[in-house]
């Protein structure tokens, strides 16, 4: 016993007494930077002719260069979870051939949320009125290694743990 005890002591000490060579400087940088995204969710939004089927909301502070903005509409709900849909997506009516559509824009102090169809009327309020988005700022040097089309892929990545909620 008294053996195991030296022979752990001595390897303990020989694996922390040793140090290696400095490595070279790594490249200049801010300390304390931590790359976090942010996310806003918008609910009850209704979407008509009196706002010209348009949204925005501006924000403070301004994106960094280079960070992107995703957006998500809510599309339904399933065993307690929310299924979050990317966009642009594109609805059709096969009785009368139009087409709906949600997209969006941003700049880095803005986002906008607009929806354009053929025919409004084609499309009840389900995509209307009512409406649910998820708008998550990924920071650019994630928005290469994560599959945007899965928000708890971007969440998880860009480090988000809640969610802003507005209106």
């Amino acid at each position: 016993m008294k053996k195991i005890f030296t022979l752990l002591f001595v390897s303990v000490f020989a694996f922390t007494a040793c140090e290696g060579p400095e490595g070279p400087e790594g490249p200049p940088g801010e300390d304390g930077v931590n790359i976090v995204g942010e996310t806003f969710e918008y609910s009850n939004i209704n979407f008509s002719s009196q706002n010209d089927y348009t949204f925005s909301d501006s924000y403070d502070p301004p994106l960094v260069e280079g960070d992107v903005m995703l957006v998500y509409r809510l599309e339904g709900i399933e065993n307690g979870l929310k299924i979050w849909e990317p966009l642009p997506t594109v609805f059709f009516n096969s009785d009368t051939g139009d087409d709906l559509r949600h997209r969006f824009n941003f700049t880095n102090v803005d986002v906008e949320i607009i929806i354009e169809s053929s025919n409004f009327s084609a499309f009840g309020p389900d995509l209307l009125s009512n409406q649910s988005f998820r708008v998550v700022i990924v920071p650019s040097d994630l928005i290469n290694s994560v599959d945007t089309s899965n928000i708890d892929a971007v969440m998880k990545a860009a480090n988000i743990k809640s969610v802003q909620k507005l209106n």
